[in-house]
């Protein structure tokens, strides 16, 4: 890896391959490409063909000149994976065996300062994932009060947001907040006590950054997508990092699933079947090595051969645990 690109571990690579089980001549989707880890290994495991997505110019730049050995067994896509179907009908591919989706910040963001994305670091308030016009600064520093509070509260799930939003507002009237310092510091200031293992900016940063990108409706589209997209027994593997995400996650193979148990006696109407509704965490080794895999999360299901409930199947973002302001 060259010196100037910050180290990303990726986070459950032997539970994602043992699931995947990658086999010559199949198909998968990697919806957030990032450093590449997973897509590597998955390259490195078969002679199959992956579509890496990262809606990351940056990312995706770097990936460009660092998987050119893959041929094109590797396509990378620059652009947004809640809009995979749209994706993969440009390229001309109807079906694949996978849909592989890594919620978690790539360490290219968090661990690039001018990014903005951590409050390690002071930086200038952005977090754009890509050129959307709007930043974090420009929250902060427009949004009325009570706008300000609910997103912190419903996207970041911070029972301070009212008394964080309130003095947002109060020092913006002296001057524009500008970098990550000096938005953590009223943070800091409006969760006055002694922390923990949790810093306390961690949630309204989370919060911001989660809205800014609209990452709940990507996930929820990519989810609806992978309906239509995958074959008969094709897997869909997700991991996530928040409460919100997973809760998507959760509900959407609720409601669009049966067990393998009962999938084997018969035809079902829905999409999917599960082998298992618990849900996979990291191992206590992989979270020594790599603290950041600690709150991630992972679920899987796999396609059913149903077909007529991709025209009458009746999807609801609210009701998967979808939140909006």
């Amino acid at each position: 890896m060259d010196n100037n690109i910050p180290t990303h571990k990726s986070v459950m690579m032997n539970e994602v391959l043992e699931i995947l089980n990658p086999k010559s001549n199949e198909t998968y989707i990697d919806c957030t490409l990032g450093a590449g880890g997973h897509t590597r290994k998955i390259l490195d495991s078969a002679d199959c063909h992956v579509i890496g997505i990262d809606r990351d110019p940056m990312v995706f730049s770097l990936n460009q000149d660092r998987y050119k050995s893959y041929g094109d067994r590797l396509t990378l896509i620059n652009g947004r994976f809640g809009e995979l179907t749209n994706h993969i009908s440009k390229i001309g591919i109807k079906k694949v065996d996978a849909i592989f989706i890594d919620l978690g910040v790539s360490s290219m963001q968090l661990d690039t300062p001018e990014r903005g994305f951590s409050f390690r670091y002071d930086a200038p308030l952005d977090m754009r994932m890509d050129d959307n016009k709007t930043s974090v600064f420009d929250i902060i520093n427009k949004y009325k009060e009570e706008d300000l509070a609910n997103i912190i509260y419903l996207f970041g799930e911070e029972r301070k947001s009212r008394r964080i939003a309130k003095n947002i507002i109060e020092q913006r009237k002296i001057k524009k907040i500008q970098t990550t310092f000096e938005l953590s510091n009223i943070i800091k200031k409006s969760k006055a006590g002694k922390y923990h293992k949790i810093h306390p900016s961690t949630k309204t940063f989370q919060g911001l950054r989660i809205y800014l990108n609209d990452e709940l409706k990507e996930l929820y589209s990519a989810l609806i997508s992978s309906e239509s997209i995958l074959n008969e027994g094709g897997k869909l593997i997700v991991i996530s990092f928040h409460s919100l995400e997973d809760r998507i996650v959760k509900n959407f193979i609720k409601y669009n699933s049966i067990s393998e148990k009962k999938y084997s006696l018969g035809n079902t109407e829905l999409p999917f079947y599960y082998k298992t509704k618990r849900v996979t965490k990291p191992t206590k080794s992989e979270i020594k090595e790599n603290p950041r895999s600690r709150s991630a999360h992972l679920r899987y299901v796999y396609r059913t051969s149903a077909q007529e409930i991709l025209k009458n199947n009746s999807h609801n973002f609210i009701k998967y645990g979808g939140v909006s302001v």
